[in-house]
């Protein structure tokens, strides 16, 4: 037994020599002692802490955006790659050793890690991993897929929304960046996916095919994986292939709880080495979220909100803001499509570069969404749970300055392709962090948080969504010429308003039909008094139209006489032009309401797969019939509503995969409409007009045939009321002619809209009557003979 003791014991002694031994004899490497690069003044080593990149000649604080190269790959800009400026890129070390030390006796392995830095790669793909569930019973809101090659995110499944009505699919609406028709060097790209990493001015590209190999670069070694928590791990390795030495290690740990739809991306750094390293961090931002080819508009719902602080107008940071800050995916694609030289105006990039939306002067940035008509991905620091104050923040563009932008294909790679042909990659690039020798960056300095799922005001009452104002990204606007008259406050009280009815008839289609009529009611006096004065005024002015003739005859070559004749004929008629600008008055008042109604409809994710009337239609056979509010009412369907069946249209989709019988509808009402509130042609203009307005009732159902139900049903309805309001208006005007109180001449109240009216066109008209005097009078007499005797 004490001989088998003695063998083992100097069995082990020897190993142990020899290992140390073997340790020392590879570590030295006499060809390249004395090329160490020398420490002289740099300054000591230190934390890991949020430094910015150095500016001035080391590098650029504004780095070119990313282009697409000609086989689709996104390329990065120079300088930040370049080694620093009097290096020798051929044997720099590219390490600094401790200051006041001599690279002789330092235990430091002597090899030059940095000239040939690299990461693993393979060549077969793992399958991938998951976090959370898409059981609507697990209680996690999420699912994520996690891509083991580049750590980025290939799907994120909610679980507690489906595709469509009555469908167990549920919600995929983050799907991976698919490059594999531009490159088949980038088949996917998952979003947040690795990039890049650069150590001290050396680049390891970490998303692309190994080119000699066909395997692929960053092979992330899965450390833990649970329903809960995915934890990934990627060493970077420097020296030559047979004896590489370990230089830095990333690790990203994707992390979801129940109950929130927040997915937590922790990054650290690790240096390996006894050296400082400089290091700088590159990584792909969010995909695109998911679009429905049958929408509406054309894919203008997508959009890209970007929240920030204003610290000219609030230097407490009391409130995130977004102003300006929505920007529509196809103005994106359109402004970036072309390479950075060539494209218009101040467009270079989201948020960090020229972008005409926002001035980033004075402004950080808090957070970036990618959204839906529906839903969200919303990129931001990583922000504690508790949070509830927005001072407590920390923006985003305080981790990542820059987010470059790029689009592929780009308009050199294919000029014709569509706007959803083309993708929107952006790459969010960190500020260099300085690691001291077997340092970690801290938890803050290079993580984030990803909240993915719905726009809507209950979610985001809570913390810590209320403190990053999330509500900003719920904007209901159609865009364009609607866009500046849509007030924000008044959309959001209509909605609170239906919401409040619905409580009560807990029904959405019973709920839109009862507002209409709230709002008829409401504004039924205003309506009612335009629509009096211009029918009074068509009455009166079919009365005297005999007399105009005769004006018109008499003072044929004299417009301005005929103009005073008419005023005269006017007052003695008793009719006051001023009536027709207040009946048009109703209109105006009405307009920003029904914009603010319509867009509200279309963009309210409460209306998502709502039935309407109970589901009444739904127990004939499952009948789609307004099974579903947001989408059209599919009356009779034709086909499978898969959008595949439909037509671009400059603005608009048309979905022709079913018959909608609600804008038919919506054209029977507007005929009846029209026919019932325009007055009597006094003249052959007017008929004219009216001849031509009568082709409305014929277009508005071709341009919403593929709206929403809730819209359609909104608009029947409304119009419908207008049918009986016009009625009634009509019923009184006759019994007010009938009485003779029609064109009874009324004062107006004195101080009154009208009394004002009044005053100001008689004020007009003594103005012009006076001005054509004095104009009389300097022709001087010879000039008013000769207008005599013509």
């Amino acid at each position: 037994m004490n001989a088998t003791r003695f063998v083992v014991t100097a069995l082990a002694i020897a190993v142990g020599l020899g290992v140390v031994v073997s340790v020392i004899m590879s570590g030295k490497n006499p060809a390249q002692d004395g090329d160490e690069s020398q420490a002289g003044d740099s300054p000591p080593a230190q934390q890991a802490d949020n430094t910015p990149a150095p500016s001035g000649d080391e590098q650029d604080s504004n780095p070119e955006p990313p282009t697409a190269d000609p086989d689709g790959q996104p390329e990065n800009q120079e300088p930040e790659n370049q080694p620093e400026p009097g290096s020798d890129p051929g044997s720099d070390a590219g390490v600094d050793t401790q200051p006041g030390t001599d690279p002789e006796d330092s235990p430091a392995p002597t090899v030059k890690p940095l000239d040939n830095l690299r990461a693993d790669f393979s060549d077969a793909r793992a399958n991938p991993l998951s976090i959370g569930s898409q059981d609507p019973d697990s209680g996690f809101m999420l699912e994520a897929q996690i891509d083991p090659y580049r750590a980025g995110l290939l799907s994120v499944t909610l679980s507690q929304y489906s595709e469509a009505v009555n469908s167990p699919d549920r919600y995929n609406l983050l799907a991976p960046i698919d490059l594999s028709p531009d490159n088949d060097k980038i088949p996917a790209i998952g979003s947040y996916a690795a990039r890049q990493i650069v150590i001290n001015g050396k680049q390891v590209q970490l998303y692309r095919l190994d080119e000699e190999t066909g395997g692929y670069l960053g092979n992330w070694e899965v450390v833990e994986s649970s329903a809960e928590r995915v934890k990934l791990a990627l060493t970077i390795y420097g020296g030559p292939d047979d004896e590489p030495v370990e230089i830095a290690r990333m690790v990203r740990t994707y992390s979801v709880s129940p109950g929130s739809y927040t997915i937590s991306l922790d990054q650290t750094v690790e240096n390996l080495t006894d050296k400082q390293l400089r290091i700088t961090w590159s990584q792909f931002g969010p995909g695109d979220v998911h679009h429905n080819p049958s929408d509406y508009l054309r894919g203008r719902s997508r959009q890209y909100v970007l929240g920030y602080f204003d610290d000219d107008y609030d230097p407490s940071r009391f409130s995130i803001r977004s102003g300006d800050g929505f920007i529509p995916r196809p103005d994106v694609v359109d402004h970036l499509k072309q390479s950075p030289v060539d494209r218009e105006g101040e467009w270079q990039t989201l948020w960090g570069g020229p972008n005409p939306k926002t001035d980033n002067t004075d402004k950080a940035l808090a957070w970036l969404a990618v959204e839906n008509r529906y839903f969200a991905v919303i990129t931001s620091a990583h922000i504690p749970v508790d949070t509830t104050e927005s001072a407590d923040i920390t923006p985003l563009s305080d981790l990542y300055p820059v987010i470059d932008t790029a689009v592929t294909p780009s308009e050199a790679q294919d000029k014709d392709a569509s706007v959803d042909d083309r993708k929107v990659l952006m790459f969010f690039t960190s500020n260099e962090v300085t690691l001291a020798p077997k340092a970690t960056t801290l938890g803050g300095v290079l993580s984030m948080d990803i909240f993915a799922g719905p726009r809507e005001d209950k979610v985001y009452r809570q913390a810590p969504y209320q403190a990053m104002r999330l509500d900003e990204t719920i904007r209901y606007s159609l865009g364009g010429c609607c866009g500046f008259c849509t007030f924000q406050w008044l959309a959001h009280g209509l909605l609170g308003f239906l919401e409040l009815i619905h409580w009560g008839v807990r029904d959405w289609g019973v709920a839109i039909i009862i507002l209409v009529l709230i709002v008829r009611v409401v504004l039924h006096p205003i309506t009612k008094r335009g629509q009096i004065n211009m029918m009074k005024m068509g009455k009166q002015m079919a009365a005297v139209q005999p007399e105009m003739e005769k004006l018109k005859k008499k003072f044929a070559d004299d417009a301005r006489g005929m103009q005073q004749a008419q005023m005269q004929l006017f007052r003695e008629k008793g009719i006051n032009p001023a009536a027709s600008a207040v009946g048009c008055l109703p209109m105006f008042l009405q307009m920003p309401i029904w914009i603010a109604l319509y867009a509200m409809l279309y963009y309210a994710i409460e209306l998502r797969q709502e039935a309407a009337f109970y589901e009444l239609f739904q127990v004939f056979g499952g009948w789609p019939f307004l099974a579903d509010l947001s989408v059209s009412d599919r009356f009779i369907p034709l086909f499978p509503d898969d959008g595949t069946h439909v037509l671009n249209l400059w603005f608009i989709v048309f979905d022709y995969s079913a018959i909608n019988i609600l804008p038919l509808l919506m054209g029977v009402t507007f005929f009846f409409n029209m026919k019932f509130t325009s007055p009597p042609p006094a003249n052959e203009q007017q008929a004219q007009q009216q001849k031509i307005m009568r082709i409305m009732p014929f277009l508005m159902p071709f341009f919403l045939y593929s709206a929403p139900a809730g819209l359609t049903l909104y608009i029947c309805a409304s119009t419908f009321a207008g049918i009986v309001d016009s009625y009634l208006v009509r019923k009184h005007v006759k019994e007010l002619e009938e009485s003779g109180e029609l064109f009874k001449k009324k004062d107006p109240k004195p101080g009154g809209l009208m009394d004002k009216l009044s005053k100001l066109a008689e004020e007009a008209q003594k103005r012009q009557a006076e001005a054509a005097k004095q104009q009389d009078k300097n022709r001087g007499p010879q000039q008013n003979k000769r207008r005599k005797r013509k």
